[in-house]
């Protein structure tokens, strides 16, 4: 049980984690701000095995978990930026 939680938290925080860093990213590219952005791409890189190892499991709720924290991820970082 404690597993489970743990899993759709992590996931949760992954798919959130990742558009905020894409969000940010993209911002860098823009401002050609090279090193940044290749830092930050590195991240995105590890946000995306963890999907892809979630969807090799065929851990659906957890899919469903990131796909969420991704949604959220974007708003707040679309909705905060200024």
């Amino acid at each position: 049980m404690i597993t489970t939680l743990f899993i759709l938290l992590f996931a949760f925080g992954c798919g959130f984690a990742l558009d905020v860093i894409w969000t940010k990213c993209v911002s860098c590219v823009q401002s050609r701000r090279a090193l940044a952005a290749a830092n930050l791409s590195v991240m995105l890189y590890i946000c995306t095995v963890v999907s892809t190892l979630l969807i090799v499991d065929k851990n659906t709720i957890a899919v469903a978990a990131y796909a969420l924290g991704g949604w959220i991820g974007t708003y707040f970082a679309v909705g905060t930026k200024k």
